[in-house]
């Protein structure tokens, strides 16, 4: 659950999009600027999608401006022997603005758009007008997933008779280059910092300062550019940027217009994929349009998590955008092909790749790999553009997100339960409506506590990041703290234990003392199911301690320690437990985007249990702690602690010498009374006897021995 959190947090940050609405095509500055090449060529530059001659005007820019990719001489070759070229790449990565340069240098001046049919097979239907010429064409994936090597002869054979040149423009697809005959090659687009300064230098003018294109060269040198124009831009957005920074260069616009203009080319990219859409008829393009637009989506949601549960959760949301947003259940669908998705060709459609990570399986960490965006500004932007520009999506987005929060894979249910959350911030009212209040009441149970309350708790305090929605979310946990059913207070208890808690320390700490003695207000004869409130109250506080909130929460132990209400001791008792069973290497998981300073921890602790992690470097907290736990041990209620708890310090010491050490001043510090001393030593006996595991004796003389120094200070003081 930490690494979810901690995950779904990264791309959830607020400085990863602007807060609010995103662009449109329609609003956004950009204006003439188009993210791709589907229907722009390059910024302000277009080729009408009729048959007709190229602009000569466009081919003076390609010229002028063109950074040559790393297998150009490969491409003109092919071209030039073969007089037909199969250019397979993704949208927005150049590709046509390099079949018009190879175009250009074969028959300079004499390019042609030509529309192809709606077949593979239209592609050698007629003749070419023009003799000596060049032919752009752009495939849809209809059609090229039609293209043989045998359609590709014939096609060689017109344009052999008319001398001409043609480059068949499409996107990849599963089958390799030699499926066609030596007519395909890949496409890679050109190096972005190439790109990027190439444009800065046909940006500056005659009557610019003659060191403004060295000073431009300086600005893509800075971290801001670098994060304004993203980790992999596409040429058109280089080209953008580069009109940009000569205008900030030239004292035009700030430097927040630049950031501003890298993100609305994120919000435009986002808007052009969901703007495909429209228009398509029924058929298979549509078909395979809705699974992409599918997969897009459920990446935003689980950006960062293995391809397979990407792929799984989209399959589940291409069904139901199938069945017109509604239950699948209750429609007949068409089985999904098992031989349908094609992770490589899907990668660069999606602008994501793969990279190396890891998964937590109980307190171990296993490599695996991932898929993300490219650029960590999309996730926000698919959700702002769908949420807020396709009301009639939210009616599959809903219940598909409440079917991702009840999977009982901790990274899915989490990471869903955040961005019901984050949309939350966009439409509470409607959010809090349909999704979060039916989690809040949900009875439903699996593990240890329900995990659609958990979900509700989650959303809520990801809600609550905005400080106009933080209010609304506030008074709802006011109100169920006071008048809520058992499941609302326990979605409450749970809501204080994250960032919303450790903003308001105080008031958390306040209402978790209230909700955790829940037998101080218990009518006589009531029915059971408190215990748990309890137990999620105490787990709630230790979180709070382990987010950083050290000082207030043991302040409040000591308190609640040294209460005359079993109810209020009860609950110090099970946070401390809590506190006690937290590993170190968690607080690199469950610190949140809220930028409190957390806890520093020695080198090489991060598998060592929490409250020994903290006390090693800081002789005063060591005294607190100990102080408290000392206390806490002391009580009638100490068995589980001592025996369970503590047992595993000792069995974590066995197997690093270093924490050995630690824990062995630690438990002299717990030697301030009479029984102290014989109380851990009857532990440490304990599991030295142990039939099963037996301690290692030089362990568990270390141990005793330095308890029995710690007696003899004592006795002798």
């Amino acid at each position: 659950m930490n690494d979810a959190l901690f995950a779904g947090e990264k791309f959830l940050e607020p400085d990863n999009t602007r807060r609010g609405p995103t662009s449109t095509i329609r609003t956004a500055t950009i204006g003439t600027m188009h993210v791709g090449d589907r229907y722009d060529i390059v910024v302000g530059q277009k080729v009408a999608h009729t048959v007709g001659a190229v602009p000569e005007e466009l081919l003076r820019w390609v010229r002028q401006r063109y950074v040559t990719v790393e297998s150009y001489r490969d491409l003109r070759e092919t071209l030039e022997t073969r007089r037909v070229l199969l250019l397979r790449g993704q949208p927005g990565t150049g590709r046509v603005t390099t079949a018009l340069h190879l175009l250009d240098e074969l028959v300079p001046g004499r390019v042609f758009r030509w529309e192809c049919g709606k077949t593979a097979k239209s592609l050698t239907n007629g003749s070419f007008a023009k003799d000596d010429a060049g032919y752009l064409v752009e495939l849809p994936a209809r059609v090229s997933g039609g293209l043989t090597e045998t359609i590709l002869d014939q096609l060689r054979s017109k344009l052999d008779e008319s001398r001409s040149y043609c480059v068949l423009v499409a996107a990849g697809d599963p089958r390799h280059a030699r499926s066609f005959g030596g007519y395909a090659v890949g496409y890679q687009a050109p190096d972005s910092a190439d790109l990027l300064r190439n444009h800065i230098r046909h940006e500056t003018v005659s009557d610019d300062p003659a060191d403004l294109e060295e000073k431009l060269l300086r600005l893509c040198r800075k971290a801001w550019v670098s994060a304004a124009l993203g980790p992999c831009p596409t040429p058109s957005e280089s080209v953008w940027m580069a009109r940009l920074l000569t205008q900030h260069a030239r004292g035009i616009i700030p430097e927040e217009k630049v950031r501003e203009g890298g993100r609305q080319a994120v919000d435009i990219q986002v808007a052009e994929w969901f703007g495909d859409l429209v228009g398509l008829g029924p058929g298979t393009e549509l078909k395979e349009a809705l699974r992409l637009a599918a997969f897009r989506i459920a990446l935003a949601v689980l950006n960062g998590t293995p391809y397979s549960l990407v792929a799984e959760a989209a399959d589940l949301l291409s069904l139901r955008f199938a069945a017109g947003g509604e239950d699948p259940k209750d429609k007949p669908q068409e089985d999904l092909s098992l031989f349908a998705d094609d992770p490589a060709s899907r990668l660069p459609a999606l602008r994501a790749k793969v990279v190396e990570g890891c998964a937590t399986f109980r307190h171990e960490l296993i490599p695996m790999e991932m898929l993300e965006f490219e650029d960590p500004r999309y996730p926000k932007a698919i959700l702002n553009h769908v949420w807020q520009h396709h009301h009639r999506l939210r009616n599959a987005l809903g219940p598909w997100l409440q079917e991702l929060g009840k999977d009982r894979r901790t990274m899915v249910w989490v990471r869903a339960a955040q961005v019901v959350g984050y949309l939350g911030r966009l439409d509470f009212v409607d959010v809090f409506t349909k999704m979060i209040a039916p989690d809040s009441e949900s009875g439903e149970e699996f593990g240890w506590k329900s995990v659609r309350r958990r979900s509700a708790a989650i959303a809520l305090d990801q809600a609550a990041r905005d400080e106009s929605v933080e209010p609304a979310v506030l008074e709802r946990l006011r109100h169920w703290r006071r008048h809520g059913t058992l499941e609302q207070r326990q979605t409450t208890a749970i809501a204080y234990g994250y960032a919303l808690g450790r903003k308001r320390i105080a008031t958390a700490l306040e209402e978790l003392r209230v909700l955790g003695t829940p037998s101080e207000r218990a009518k006589p004869f009531a029915s059971g199911g408190e215990q748990e409130i309890v137990w999620t109250a105490g787990y709630s506080v230790a979180k709070l301690f382990a987010f950083g909130m050290v000082s207030e929460v043991l302040d409040h132990l000591r308190i609640w320690l040294a209460s005359s209400r079993s109810s209020l001791r009860r609950l110090a008792l099970i946070s401390i437990e809590h506190l006690a069973n937290f590993y170190a290497y968690e607080l690199d998981h469950l610190s949140v985007s809220l930028g409190d300073d957390r806890p520093a921890l020695p080198p090489g602790s991060e598998r060592w249990p929490l409250l020994p992690a903290l006390c090693a470097e800081n002789a005063d907290l060591a005294r607190r702690v100990a102080e408290l736990l000392g206390k806490a041990l002391r009580s009638r209620e100490s068995d589980f602690l001592a025996r369970v708890l503590l047992a595993r310090w000792v069995r974590s010491a066995e197997r690093d010498a270093t924490l050995l050490d630690v824990l062995a001043e630690f438990l002299g510090r717990l030697v301030a009374r009479d029984g102290d001393a014989q109380r851990l030593k009857y532990l440490i006996r304990r599991l030295r006897d142990d039939w099963a595991d037996p301690l290692r004796p030089d362990v568990a003389t270390r141990l005793s021995t330095q308890i029995d120094e710690r007696e003899r200070t004592r006795v002798a003081a």
